[in-house]
């Protein structure tokens, strides 16, 4: 079994944004997570990715985490849930998540999981 589920927000038009708008894309990423219903639980940066935004997102009374990083530095947004973290539900929003990513931001899906 994969340890990790990853898609990945490719082609996208994050590599226009520009320094002063970074902010207004973590606020698109998290306004469409309250879409979807879910919570932010935690939200920092990685620190193997500098300039990162991470976010630990879950359910209400559900177990379970879905991660989102977005890097400005390298124009990249992606969703990752761990295996120990694996629930229906978060394998149930991962792709039509990145769906609407790929849709507010530009680009297309890919499933880059290992």
């Amino acid at each position: 079994m994969n340890q990790l589920i990853t898609y990945e927000i490719i082609d996208s038009k994050l590599h226009k944004v520009k320094l002063m708008d970074q902010d207004v894309i973590s606020e698109e990423i998290e306004a469409i997570v309250t879409d979807f219903d879910l919570i932010i639980s935690e939200k920092t940066t990685l620190s193997t990715k500098k300039g990162s935004v991470h976010w630990h997102i879950k359910k209400q009374d559900e177990t379970g985490v879905l991660e989102i990083t977005y890097w400005p530095k390298k124009a990249r947004l992606w969703i990752d849930i761990h295996n120990n973290r694996r629930k229906t539900w978060n394998l149930g929003v991962i792709e039509p998540m990145a769906d609407r990513f790929s849709q507010e931001f530009g680009g297309s899906v890919e499933n880059i999981s290992r």
